[in-house]
């Protein structure tokens, strides 16, 4: 909105959106989201590699899976804060390193002048990443863990989710998603789930906004 003064010589003022609200601030945090995912669940899981002795691979899967839900747990524990309030109540990355220890890989980015340091941890090939901007995390992500589920995510139930579903109704009824992305944005919570059908590598991947789907898709899903 353009304001004009009708005096001469009157400075005109222009009301510019926040940046936040902008579609180009919204796609780079979803690129870097991308990005991100990408590049942390590509790696090779050591846990899960062929052994010629049947008791060894199954007590190596046993230990596996234990250290991962603890891995899981540290990740569920960590607090997201908002971006726009540089991370504020978000969880520090020294009580992160308390739990998860020091980090594997360490980067930094710059957006729109807003610097975010990104750091990954890995484990059983289960990878989590923790953006922070200052001291505090914005935004987190894990990949790479499945969960043993029942009733099964099928092609008929992710047909039956509506928009507007809530993040917990999908858990309460499918169990935790695989992997999962969580940030705050200008006050808007934004998750992106994805859960492992076991069926031919079919995948769900579900997207919130404060708790209310806005999109999904799915990949080789079966009945």
């Amino acid at each position: 909105m353009t304001k004009k003064n009708k005096k001469e010589n009157e400075n005109v003022y222009v009301a510019k959106k926040p940046f936040y609200k902008r579609v180009w601030f919204w796609i780079l945090a979803i690129l870097a989201i991308i990005v991100i995912g990408g590049a942390v669940g590509g790696g090779s899981d050591p846990d899960t590699s062929p052994t010629s002795e049947n008791n060894s691979s199954s007590s190596s899967s046993n230990k596996a899976s234990t250290q991962n839900d603890a891995f899981r747990k540290a990740f569920d524990n960590i607090t997201v804060g908002d971006l726009m309030n540089h991370g504020d109540g978000g969880t520090t990355l020294s009580d992160v390193e308390k739990v998860l220890g020091k980090p594997s890989t360490t980067s930094t980015t710059t957006i729109q002048g807003i610097e975010t340091k990104n750091y990954i941890w890995s484990k059983g090939g289960v990878s989590i990443t923790v953006v922070f901007n200052g001291d505090q995390a914005v935004s987190k992500h894990i990949t790479g863990f499945k969960f043993s589920r029942a009733p099964k995510f099928n092609l008929d139930a992710y047909n039956s989710l509506e928009d507007g579903s809530s993040y917990e109704d999908v858990v309460s009824k499918y169990g935790e998603p695989d992997g999962l992305s969580e940030m705050i944005i200008g006050g808007n919570k934004n998750v992106t789930a994805t859960w492992a059908t076991g069926t031919k590598g079919g995948t769900i991947t579900l997207e919130f906004t404060n708790d209310s789907l806005v999109s999904k898709a799915q990949s080789g899903l079966e009945n």
